[in-house]
Parts: C-alpha cells; structure tokens; sequence
C-alpha cells in the first residue's frame, strides 16, 4: 500500500469514528424526542399564505460553518443583517440539539455547533430578496454524523423506519400544525436535503443511495400531500464534496443523487462540486474538511433558493 493510500484510509476511519461517536451520542435523544411543542411567537395569520419549505440531512444542512469567518468575509451592514434575521422569513429548527422551539426569524447561529449556522442562512436571504411580499416558514431538522443507510431510512425501505425519519416527520407535522393552528393557509413548496458524507464512508451504503433517496422522497410527499403546492412538493438535494480523503465512496453517492434527479421534474440536484463550495479555508491554519466554509455555505442557501424558485408560483 501506497502512503498517499495509507493517509486516506487513516483519514476515513477518523472520520468513520466521528460518524459512529456522533450516532452513539444522539441515538437516546433521537429515540425519546418525537413528541415535539411550538412555543406561540407568531401574529394570527388572518388566511395569508405561507409557503413552508422543509430542510433535512446531516451536518452540512444543521449548520457547522462558523460565524467568526462570516463576520470577516462580508460588509458590516451584510453581516448585521445576517444578524437581525429577514422579516418574512421565519424558521423552526431542530439543529442537532440546537432547538429554537418556535418560529423565529431566520438569521445567523441557528446551526448546530455553537457560533454556527447552515443553508438556512443563505436559503432566507436569497427569498427575501426573491419574493419580498411572500411569507415563509422553514422547518429544519437535521443532525451530524448521520446517515441515509439506517437512521434517515424511511417506511418504504426494507419495511423499517430510521429514528431520525420519525423525529423530522413529527418536528415538521408539529410545525405545520402550529401554522395552521395560527390561521395560515399552509403550502409545502418543497424540501432541500443536503446529505450523504456519512453514507460515503461505505460501499454499502453508498451502493444503496439512490434507493434510500428515492424511498425517502416518496415518503416524504405521501406524508404531507395534503399540504402540498398545486404543482407537488420539489425537492432539491446538492451533492456532497467531492474529498475522497473524508468521504472515500463520494463519486458513488453523487451518482445515486443524480439518478434519483433525472428521474422525475420535480426533483433537482445542486452540483456543490462545479459551484466551488469549498471545505479547506476555516478555520484558518486547521481547517475542518468535513463541513463547508461560511460563504460557501451562503452559497449554498443560494442555490437551493434558486432551484426552488422554478417551483414558486
């Protein structure tokens, strides 16, 4: 074995052990956390529209890109509007163990490490400017350390349903009853999915993806079709980094994204990879290769808001 093959092995099993850590970690709060409340914070919704886009997956979609380096890439004024949050953009996230319990503005360290924040960011500045008389709600629930294998496996695959499907089931319900609770005429536009790294630690898994995926959407959209837009609920996935020195089977996960892409309009897959998104710059001098820097997480945000404006009546 070559040393440049030693160094990856090395890598992926640290980051097996990573993954496997964080599941052992959040396997009991996953098993007794799908009951969920949403403390009242919003005015009566008087019948105005609210178009919900749902936001799920692994750390890259909780949030572990760092406000630090936000605050010194970007103008002052931008990063005290990341800061304040947008006006019609309101966010109820189960980030990790990060919870808001109730809707909130959407704005920076809404991630799951603490000073954090993920795609939401991005995701609401991007609509905001998009569509500033339009009201949306996102409902994310995602973890770290996760994966599609078995802990998002959802009820159409292999006849089992994954801990981490039913909490973001029952946290998105809880929300979308909370909404129409308030008088809101409630509309799921659509998901973005962000995940896959942990899946590419295996060949297994990875060979599964596409299957997994596609069970998961099909889930997904039996779930809540009675709240979805007329055209059905989009979902727009992105792939994960392509760091064959973390995620070994990347080239495969990817693969399984965009089969599961092609195979319906109303999907859509973010090449991450052509957009640039990087990995390698924060924190300055150890930069942390598993999660995305802070303006490509922006950018991120960005892209999933602009596939899903094709889907935006």
């Amino acid at each position: 074995m070559t040393r440049k093959k030693k160094w990856i092995l090395i890598v992926a099993v640290c980051a097996l052990v990573v993954g496997v850590c964080s599941f052992v970690g959040i396997r009991h709060y996953l098993k007794n956390q799908i009951t969920f409340t949403v403390n009242d914070t919003l005015p009566d919704g008087n019948g105005q529209k609210a178009t919900v886009i749902l936001l799920g997956g692994q750390s890259n979609a909780s949030g572990c890109s760092l406000d630090e380096y936000l605050k010194k890439n970007v103008s002052a004024e931008k990063y005290a509007e990341y800061q304040n949050g947008f006006d019609n953009v309101y966010i109820n996230h189960l980030s990790g163990a990060n919870m808001s319990q109730a809707f909130v503005k959407c704005a920076s360290l809404q991630g799951e490490l603490p000073g954090s924040f993920g795609p939401e960011l991005g995701l609401a500045e991007a609509l905001s400017k998009m569509y500033p008389d339009r009201m949306f709600f996102i409902i994310k629930c995602a973890w770290g350390g996760t994966n599609l294998y078995e802990q998002w496996l959802s009820p159409s695959s292999w006849g089992r349903t994954g801990d981490l499907y039913k909490q973001f089931e029952a946290f998105a319900q809880t929300s979308i009853e909370y909404l129409v609770s308030k008088n809101y005429d409630v509309e799921i536009a659509g998901m973005c999915w962000m995940q896959g790294e942990s899946d590419a630690l295996s060949a297994k898994n990875a060979e599964k993806y596409a299957t997994h995926l596609n069970n998961l959407i099909k889930d997904v959209r039996k779930e809540f079709a009675q709240y979805a837009a007329e055209g059905g609920i989009a979902f727009v996935d992105a792939y994960i980094a392509a760091n064959p020195a973390y995620w070994v089977y990347y080239e495969a996960v990817n693969r399984g994204k965009q089969e599961i892409a092609d195979s319906s309009e109303l999907n859509v897959v973010v090449d991450t990879v052509t957009a640039g998104l990087t990995c390698e710059n924060e924190p300055e001098g150890a930069p942390d290769l598993a999660h995305y820097d802070s303006m490509s997480q922006i950018l991120l945000g960005q892209l999933f808001a602009e596939e899903l404006a094709a889907f935006l009546d």
